[in-house]
C-alpha cells in the first residue's frame, strides 16, 4: 500500500503508455552523449509498437514490451563537437521524434546535497565567471524533484542559464573542457538538506546488514505514527495547511506560532530512498564516465559520523551497478571546514569516514576543502575550489594525466622520538609547507589520552610536533574539529586531510541515520 504514496509522488509521465513514441525526460534538444562508451537510450511508446532510434550513422531497433518501456543501445562513438540530430520513430507513431544539436563528449553525474545542488547566482563570487559563460560546448541538465510539473532540459552555458547551474558542478565542467577540449555535459542530482540514505534504494538499504537500521527505524516510526496511509495523507493536508496559515500570519506581521514540524513519511524530502525514487531514478541507466558527489552535511549533524563508513561505499556500490559501470569512477568533496553548531566530534569522525572510504574502495578521489569553509556559513562560496580540485582529480585518475598533483598531504607514518612525534606524509609534491597560524590544528596527547595544543615544526620534510605540556607524547590529531584553520599543504597549495594516529574509539560509533526517532 505504501507504494501508492510513493507513487502520489513520483512523476509516472516518462512510464506512462501513450500512441506516440517518446524518448525518457533526461533525453532532450543539446543532449550530450558518452563517447567511446556503449549508449543507453530508452522510453515509451505503444505496448508492442516497434521502435527505431537513428543517430549519426547507427539506427536501433526494438519493441516496446507489456507496460510500453524500451531501450536500446548505441555503439560506442568517438567525441563530435557539431551537432546531430537524435531520432525516434514508432511503427503506431504518425510523426517522428527528432531532437536537435546533440553532441559526444563526456558526462558526469553529480550528487549530494545543498552543496552540490547551490547555484552560481546564490555565490559570492566575481559576476564574471557568469557574464562571460558562452560555450555552446558546455551544457548542463538538472533532474528535478517532480519530473510530470518540471520537465528537465539540456541547457547551453550562457550566461543566463549558468546563472542557474549548480556551482560545484559547473566549475568542474569548466574546468574539465579548458583541458580536455571537447564537450561535456553534467546531469545535477541534488537536493539540499538530504542524508545519503535518500539517495540509495530501499533495496540496498534493506539488504546491507550495517543499513537496515536505518531502514528499520523509519518503517517502525511510520507505523507507529500512522494507522495507515489514508491516515498519512490526511496528515499532510492538514500539516500543508498549518504551514499555509503560518505563512499567512507572517505576511500580516501576526504572532505564527511555533513552526510545525514535519513527521517523516513518504513525502518528506529527508526520508530514506525517498530521492532515488523520484529523481536519480530519472537518469539510470544513462551512460556517464563518472560520479561527484559533495554530500555529508546532514549526516553529520544527525550524530552519524562513523557510520558514514558504511553508508558511503554502499551508495558508490549502488550507483555503479545502476549506471552499469562496477568501476566507475566516484569523486567526492570531504567535508570544508565549518563553525556552526554541530559538535566537534560528528563532523571530524565523519570526515575521517571519507578519508577511510577514499583509501579502502577502488577507483574513488576524495578532494580536501578545509581552506575553503566559512566560519559563520555552512554553504561556503569557495565552489571555484571544489570543482577544480575535483577536476584535477578527474585528470589524474581517468584523463590519463598521472603527473598531476591531485592530492594534498595525507599521513603516511607515526614515530616517537623522545618529547616529540615525527610525521611523515605521502602526496606531498614538490614538498611539504607549514604555515604559521596563531591557534595550532595540531594536538598531542601523553598516556593519560588527554589531547592539548601542539607546536608543530618542518625539519627535512617532516613534521616533528611536541607540547611542552605532554611528556612521553603518544598521539597526535590534525584538524580533529569542525572549524580550524589549516596549516599543513603541499607545494601547489593543496591543503591536508585531517587525520589522528589514535584508535580511540568514536563518540559516534554506535550512531546512525534515524536513531533519534
Amino acid at each position: 500500500m505504501r507504494r501508492l504514496i510513493v507513487a502520489f509522488l513520483v512523476s509516472f509521465y516518462a512510464l506512462t503508455v501513450s500512441a506516440a513514441v517518446q524518448p525518457a525526460g533526461i533525453f532532450t534538444d543539446c543532449t550530450v552523449l558518452q563517447q567511446g562508451e556503449p549508449i543507453r537510450i530508452w522510453g515509451t511508446a505503444a505496448p508492442g509498437e516497434k521502435v527505431t532510434v537513428t543517430f549519426a550513422d547507427q539506427a536501433k531497433d526494438t519493441v516496446a514490451d507489456k507496460s510500453g518501456n524500451w531501450m536500446v543501445t548505441l555503439a560506442k562513438m568517438p567525441v563530435c563537437a557539431q551537432g546531430r540530430s537524435l531520432v525516434f520513430k514508432g511503427s503506431e507513431t504518425a510523426v517522428p521524434v527528432e531532437l536537435k544539436d546533440v553532441l559526444v563528449g563526456e558526462v558526469w553525474l553529480a550528487g549530494g546535497q545543498s552543496n552540490m545542488a547551490g547555484r552560481m547566482s546564490g555565490l559570492r563570487t566575481d559576476q564574471a565567471d557568469i557574464d562571460n559563460a558562452n560555450d555552446s560546448l558546455l551544457r548542463m541538465i538538472t533532474i528535478p524533484k517532480n519530473e510530470a510539473s518540471d520537465r528537465p532540459e539540456w541547457k547551453i552555458t550562457t550566461p543566463q542559464n549558468t546563472a542557474d547551474f549548480s556551482a560545484s558542478a559547473y566549475y568542474f565542467a569548466r574546468n574539465l573542457r579548458e583541458t580536455l577540449k571537447v564537450p561535456v555535459g553534467i546531469i545535477v542530482c541534488a537536493v539540499g538538506g538530504t542524508p545519503a540514505e535518500a539517495w540509495m534504494s530501499r533495496k540496498t538499504l534493506e539488504s546491507t546488514p550495517d543499513l537496515k537500521r536505518v531502514i528499520d527505524a523509519y518503517d517502525k516510526n511510520y507505523k507507529a505514527n500512522f494507522a495507515d496511509d489514508t491516515a498519512y495523507l490526511k496528515y499532510m493536508q492538514e500539516y500543508k495547511q498549518a504551514m499555509k496559515e503560518r505563512g499567512r500570519k507572517q505576511r500580516a506581521k501576526q504572532a505564527p506560532g511555533p513552526r510545525p514540524v514535519e513527521k517523516m513519511g513518504p513525502q518528506h524530502e529527508h526520508r530514506p530512498c525517498g530521492f532515488h525514487e523520484v529523481m536519480l531514478t530519472q537518469a539510470i541507466p544513462y551512460t556517464v564516465k563518472g560520479a561527484i558527489w559533495y554530500q555529508g552535511e546532514n549526516n553529520a549533524a544527525e550524530q552519524a559520523g562513523f557510520h558514514y563508513r558504511s553508508v558511503l561505499p554502499a551508495l558508490i556500490k549502488e550507483w555503479r551497478e545502476e549506471f552499469q559501470n562496477p568501476d566507475m569512477p566516484f569523486l567526492f568533496v570531504q567535508l570544508a571546514t565549518y563553525g556552526g553548531v554541530v559538535a566537534d566530534e560528528p563532523y571530524a569522525e565523519l570526515r575521517e569516514s571519507q578519508s577511510w572510504t577514499e583509501e579502502h574502495v577502488k577507483n574513488t578521489g576524495m578532494i580536501v576543502l578545509t581552506d575553503g569553509g566559512d566560519e559563520k556559513n555552512i554553504h561556503p562560496h569557495s565552489k571555484d575550489k571544489v570543482g577544480y580540485r575535483l577536476s584535477l582529480l578527474a585528470r589524474n585518475m581517468v584523463y590519463g594525466e598521472k603527473e598531476l598533483i591531485c592530492r594534498g598531504p595525507r599521513l603516511n607514518k607515526m614515530d616517537r622520538e623522545g618529547e616529540a612525534i615525527e610525521l611523515s606524509f605521502k602526496d606531498s609534491g614538490a614538498g611539504l609547507v607549514l604555515k604559521p597560524e596563531a591557534v595550532s590544528a595540531f594536538e598531542i596527547c601523553g598516556k593519560d589520552g588527554k589531547f592539548v595544543p601542539a607546536e608543530a615544526k618542518l625539519v627535512n620534510g617532516k613534521i616533528i610536533v611536541s607540547s611542552a605540556a605532554v611528556k612521553g607524547p603518544q598521539e597526535v590529531r590534525y584538524g580533529w574539529k569542525k572549524w580550524f584553520v589549516p596549516t599543513l599543504f603541499n607545494a601547489k597549495g593543496l591543503p591536508a586531510s585531517p587525520f589522528r594516529t589514535d584508535d580511540f574509539p568514536p563518540v559516534t560509533k554506535d550512531r546512525y541515520y534515524l536513531d533519534r526517532l
